[in-house]
């Protein structure tokens, strides 16, 4: 076995270390097997090596604490995260042949922590082998938590908003990972794209609500295929996708996209009011503006602009599309480190800053137009509470419920409120409110 740093299980153990230092998932892993070089096989195997090593932790700690004599909290950092590499093979990755796991693992504990931990790794991978590990099966919140991986403090909220059976029925869905969603141009022929990704080996279906979407799997080498060069498709969820749809901008209409990077939304926009329409984006970062300026550019106006802070006192804009700074709860099946990184205090802190750019924007929308707010969490202070205690501190805005169309809006959305999860419309995590400013121009 190679001690290289490009072996993939090497390279899966930079992308943990990195993910353990605040990096986020698809970044790294990205960074670092092209760093490596590695081929399209082994770039996959090292995906879901890392990915199922940061979404299975809770799970997989509780499996090796009985073998650590001085307990997670004392044992060596980069050895658990070695040992945690061992036992997802053993215990998730069928194809992978135990004995090979074991041995590679311990060569990878050999030539990044020395002989001496490559013992130990080798004894607690073997005595787990021995025990056949089996998670908790009874109905409390610490059983759910181990069985299903998810914090704690997340499951009691799930349990309080619904009950056990389905908080565990999330958690499961957030556990499989997610299929690539991606968005045709509204002007394109979506059947003639669906068709030529079939060509390029892939299987292709359409999104059960958005018009412009397809869900993709199985495809050999999606960013370097001919689709996606010539750009027939880009990479959005559904739940983003069906965000800028409730928006209903039309091409003749002025919109500001206060938190616009990275930018999925604002392009989408773009495409929709390509005919005469004028998009506003603005972002607190300017380093991603300024990316999204070169992508976009032509007739959009870039700002570098705090959302909390009002933009010339006069301006008014037709629709604005608020898709506020959130958790990002709703995204742990594509992002499970997500779920270790939040906490309670986050939730109320990020609905405070929430609460103050909506404030804010919402002077901005003309008597008789439109304001979305949307967030990509499904925690109720992010959503239906913010929109609910706006509503009660506004008396010149209602929620309005959109006509159903090529969207049929009457399945999602309940008085203009939309409430998506992966375990029930099969997207990302998100909320979304339409809300119309009272009144004449």
């Amino acid at each position: 076995m190679s001690s290289s740093r490009s072996e993939p299980r090497s390279v899966a153990l930079d992308v943990l270390r990195k993910l353990d230092g605040g990096s986020f998932a698809q970044f790294v892993l990205q960074q670092e097997t092209r760093r490596a070089g590695l081929d399209r096989r082994d770039t996959r195997f090292v995906w879901e090596l890392a990915l199922g090593v940061e979404r299975w932790r809770a799970y997989l700690d509780d499996a090796i604490t009985p073998l650590l004599r001085r307990g997670l909290a004392k044992t060596d950092a980069m050895t658990l995260m070695i040992i945690r590499i061992g036992v997802y093979q053993l215990l998730f990755m069928d194809r992978v042949p135990a004995r090979a796991a074991v041995h590679a693992t311990v060569e990878l504990a050999k030539a990044r922590r020395g002989e001496a931990p490559a013992r130990f790794v080798n004894g607690v991978l073997r005595a787990l082998q021995r025990g056949k590990y089996s998670p908790p099966s009874d109905l409390s919140v610490p059983s759910l938590s181990i069985r299903q991986s998810h914090p704690e403090w997340l499951v009691e909220r799930y349990i309080q908003e619904t009950n056990l059976e389905d908080a565990e029925v999330r958690c499961q869905s957030q556990n499989r990972p997610a299929e690539l969603t991606v968005r045709c141009p509204p002007t394109a022929d979506r059947a003639a794209v669906m068709a030529s990704l079939m060509e390029e080996g892939a299987e292709v279906s359409l999104t059960q609500w958005s018009p412009n979407g397809l869900r993709i799997s199985g495809h050999p080498d999606p960013f370097n295929s001919s689709t996606f060069l010539q750009q027939e498709w880009v990479v959005q969820d559904e739940s983003s996708q069906l965000t800028v749809e409730l928006l209903g901008a039309t091409h003749k209409e002025s919109v500001w996209d206060v938190c616009a990077a990275p930018g999925g939304k604002t392009r989408y926009l773009c495409e929709i009011l390509a005919d005469g329409g004028q998009v506003f984006a603005t972002d607190l970062s300017p380093k991603k503006l300024q990316k999204l300026a070169a992508l976009l550019g032509g007739k959009t106006e870039f700002r570098v602009h705090d959302g909390r802070e009002p933009l010339d006192p006069e301006r008014r804009f037709d629709r604005v599309l608020l898709d506020a700074p959130c958790t990002a709860l709703g995204l742990v099946r594509r992002h499970p480190e997500i779920r270790w990184r939040r906490s309670n205090q986050d939730v109320l802190d990020r609905a405070s800053l929430q609460k103050k750019i909506l404030e804010n924007v919402a002077n901005h929308v003309r008597p008789g137009g439109v304001l979305v707010y949307s967030v990509c969490s499904d925690t109720l202070e992010e959503g239906p509470h913010q929109i609910e205690a706006f509503l009660k501190s506004r008396d010149d805005f209602i929620s309005e419920q959109p006509e159903d169309g090529d969207v049929q809006w009457s399945d999602l959305c309940e008085n203009g409120l939309m409430r998506l999860y992966p375990h029930r419309q099969g997207c990302d995590g998100f909320f979304a409110a339409r809300l119309r400013r009272l009144g004449d121009e």
